[in-house]
């Protein structure tokens, strides 16, 4: 899998903003749908384990283990493992897992960089033991007045488009039905998502390091437009403006019968 903001240091720092701006949407679905206390839970694409720790903390899984194909994000996420939190390399469209079947598997902001979502949900749910659970979590939409805040998401979003990749997938995976009879849909929601200014632009600022430099960047957008939002960006990190952008964050949640 390719993803596209990078396992730099910079895209560590960028996920543990991430991970406390996105932590409400999170606890409110696992708590409105985990009643049963897993034995074992999974983290796909766990990153540098931030949301490993989450879903350990709010579920009280006996044992928890983040999943993540970049080597220096497991290296990062290793310094926080405990007894009952682990994390191996492993690139999560590939099944079977190396940790066995599991009683739930949670991902969040994951689907939204692979290119065949629907096949890579369909190979999940092999993963789960009896009555387990698969929560999604993604992007539905945002929306913000803000024009910096526009312009940056027009970009990230014709490059994944680029890449056949959406950055609004949520939209789409209400749509889908697994083909898998033994599944159903528990829940399928839009959780609404206020952001800081500061917060949404510290984590905009940090992504264009990633991919100012892309093919795709370089031949559709001038240099200096994206130096510009770079500077307008980096000014915005310290911003006291509230409520200018809004996540809708579209939560599915699956079981296995």
């Amino acid at each position: 899998m390719s993803y596209l903001f990078r396992d730099t240091d910079r895209a560590a720092r960028r996920l543990q903003v991430l991970a406390e701006v996105y932590k409400p949407s999170s606890e409110a679905f696992l708590h409105d749908v985990v009643h049963t206390r897993p034995q074992l839970a999974l983290d796909l694409g766990c990153g540098p384990g931030y949301t490993t720790h989450l879903l350990a903390e709010t579920t009280g899984s006996a044992r928890t283990i983040g999943l993540d194909s970049s080597r220096h994000f497991i290296e990062l996420a290793s310094g926080s493992a405990s007894e009952r939190i682990s994390f191996l390399q492993h690139d999560v469209t590939q099944t079977p897992f190396p940790s066995g079947q599991a009683d739930l598997l949670f991902c969040r902001m994951l689907l939204t960089h692979l290119k065949d979502a629907r096949a890579t949900i369909e190979r999940w749910l092999t993963q789960l033991k009896p009555g387990g659970l698969l929560l999604i979590e993604e992007v539905n939409w945002i929306h913000t007045d803000r024009p910096i805040f526009r312009d940056y998401l027009a970009i990230v979003s014709a490059m994944l488009e680029q890449q056949r990749n959406q950055l609004y997938i949520g939209e789409q995976l209400d749509t889908y039905q697994p083909a898998n009879n033994d599944v159903q849909r528990l829940l399928s929601r839009v959780y609404q998502l206020p952001v800081t200014s500061a917060h949404a632009a510290t984590m905009f600022y940090l992504n264009v390091a990633a991919w100012k430099n892309h093919p795709f960047v370089q031949q559709h957008y001038p240099s200096d437009q994206i130096e510009q939002m770079e500077d307008e960006l980096s000014a915005l990190t310290s911003s006291t403006a509230s409520n200018e952008i809004n996540w809708g964050m579209r939560q599915i949640a699956y079981q296995k019968t």
